[in-house]
């Protein structure tokens, strides 16, 4: 079920008629909302999208799991019954009725404590380790975030930036449902963002302060939500070129970063806290310390890039064990496996209490299509 996400391609720019139309719009648009003559606008050109997919930044190669690809459900289904101690002859049987039989096994309750059944979800250490296979690579999106190399760390295929802590991309991996190739969405998350998107807000990335879409020292950039959910086109993707009315959300006003363009590509300058309101049916908050945005602006007719950061890796869990059963059967999840998975990579911020680490290192992809905004002058966040 992937999905081929939009490529990049460098473009002319002194060449580039719809792209000068279209700044010229968002500009007339920004500043009538504003109450701004159209006379008095500045030199610097404002450019925004519409976030059309954002999921995890896998970079998933053959040789990234030399033991093998985590069980499907079948495999972890037929583990819980020998787990469990069942009889060879049982297990066939319940085999050959799957996937109806794993409904029926109570595989969610397969937890003990006290010597009684728990929830597996809710309790993830009350059964045992499964020891899923972490991923092996040493490529993988996302930056420097603790300014250090070590063995753990990757090398970023775009940017090739030494020293790239995403340790969430070790822990999934090895996990079939969550891998996808350079360019291409992860079957769960293309399902649930596909799903979402009709009912919840869209997210709006705006670029601002922008003299030269080439080279640039000083940009800016934020991450909001829009009033409207996203609109689709004739092939049940998002439409390029729609307006959208910003949010004035304050949970997002953080999501605002300065930065540089050296080759069309942005990079932002400093680390800031990024949050995005998520969705109940996938996740519901994103919220990344010392986030990083990069951005690909060479392409007139589509946006992609990345932001990366440390997510309190239990938030992630939480969005997983709270689908249970029905993940594990249907999306080959092992969910407590995932969770000692994540425990076991999470590289930052140790509890005070505990000395566990409570947060992952990770990278988020967007990929994005031209759009138009409108808000009023003080709902327009600027990063000094």
């Amino acid at each position: 079920m992937d999905m081929n996400m939009a490529s990049v391609k460098t473009t002319n720019l002194n060449d580039a008629p719809r792209r000068c139309a279209r700044a010229l719009m968002v500009s007339v648009v920004a500043l009538a909302t504003a109450g701004v003559s159209v006379s008095a606008a500045s030199a610097s050109e404002t450019r925004a999208y519409a976030v059309k997919w954002f999921h995890y930044a896998n970079y998933s190669q053959d040789s990234d799991c030399p033991d093998g690809i985590n069980p499907n459900s079948q495999g972890i289904f037929q583990r819980i019954l020998e787990e469990r101690g069942v009889p060879p002859d049982e297990i066939e049987k319940q085999m050959e009725d799957f996937p109806y039989s794993m409904y029926m096994a109570g595989v969610g309750s397969r937890g003990v404590i006290d010597g009684k059944p728990a929830n597996a979800y809710l309790n993830p250490t009350s059964t045992k380790d499964p020891m899923l296979h972490l991923g092996q690579g040493k490529t993988a999106y996302g930056f420097n975030l603790d300014g250090k190399e070590s063995a753990e760390d990757f090398v970023d295929p775009e940017s090739g930036e030494r020293g790239v802590d995403n340790q969430f991309f070790r822990a999934i991996g090895c996990s079939s449902q969550l891998r996808s190739a350079p360019g291409e969405v992860p079957t769960y998350p293309e399902i649930q963002w596909d799903m979402m998107r009709d009912h919840m807000p869209a997210w709006i990335i705006e670029f601002f302060d922008i003299d030269s879409i080439e080279s640039d020292d000083d940009v800016g950039v934020r991450v909001v939500r829009a009033k409207e959910p996203i609109r689709r086109n004739a092939n049940g993707l998002p439409q390029a070129d729609m307006t959208y009315t910003i949010d004035p959300d304050p949970r997002m006003a953080n999501n605002v970063a300065r930065g540089k363009i050296k080759d069309g590509v942005f990079t932002s300058d400093e680390p800031i806290n990024f949050f995005m309101v998520g969705e109940g049916f996938a996740q519901a908050e994103y919220a990344l310390r010392d986030a990083r945005y990069r951005f690909n602006l060479n392409d007139e007719t589509a946006l992609t890039g990345i932001v990366g950061g440390y997510h309190d890796w239990r938030v992630i869990y939480t969005s997983w064990a709270l689908s249970g059963t029905v993940l594990e059967v249907n999306a080959s999840f092992d969910i407590p496996g995932l969770y000692y998975a994540l425990r076991k990579t999470a590289d930052a911020y140790p509890d005070p209490e505990t000395g566990q680490n409570a947060f992952i290192s990770s990278a988020y992809w967007f990929d994005a299509v031209p759009a138009f905004i409108g808000h009023s002058e003080n709902q327009t966040a600027r990063a000094d």
